[in-house]
């Protein structure tokens, strides 16, 4: 690859994640964000001769589910309050996978300005014009 292509490469990345921190600040850093997974769980009580005991589970149940100290922690969710966790979660959730495309771009740059620079590195033999 030559350096005008590298450049116009480097060009087309930079606006491709300008628009993105762009989505980023105008429209999610608005949206209040639930960080961890919200997870759908079904359950047997365990009570004999319940529906459960044949596979026929009670739920759904959700959970939020995150890290805190290196453990995941479990937190039941009430299900008046289901479509709301559900939907901050998902703003958390497209928030990370925006700042993963970004982190994405400027690996692909790093590599790009790499390229420019083993292109351009030079020997002492170069320089000198002989071995020393």
């Amino acid at each position: 690859m030559d350096l005008p292509e590298i450049r116009k490469k480097i060009k087309d990345l930079v606006a491709a994640r300008f628009k993105i921190e762009m989505e980023m600040i105008r429209g999610l850093s608005r949206k209040n964000m639930l960080k961890g997974s919200v997870v759908k769980k079904y359950k047997a009580c365990g009570k004999e001769g319940c529906k459960c005991t044949k596979g026929d589970l009670h739920g759904p149940f959700y959970y939020l589910t995150y890290k805190e100290e290196g453990k995941t922690k479990m937190i039941f969710l009430r299900r008046n309050i289901w479509e709301s966790a559900i939907k901050l979660n998902g703003n958390y959730r497209t928030w990370r996978s925006k700042r993963a495309q970004i982190s994405k771009i400027n690996r692909q740059i790093l590599e790009l300005l790499d390229i420019i620079q083993r292109q351009n590195n030079v020997s002492l033999e170069k320089i000198y014009g002989s071995k020393r």
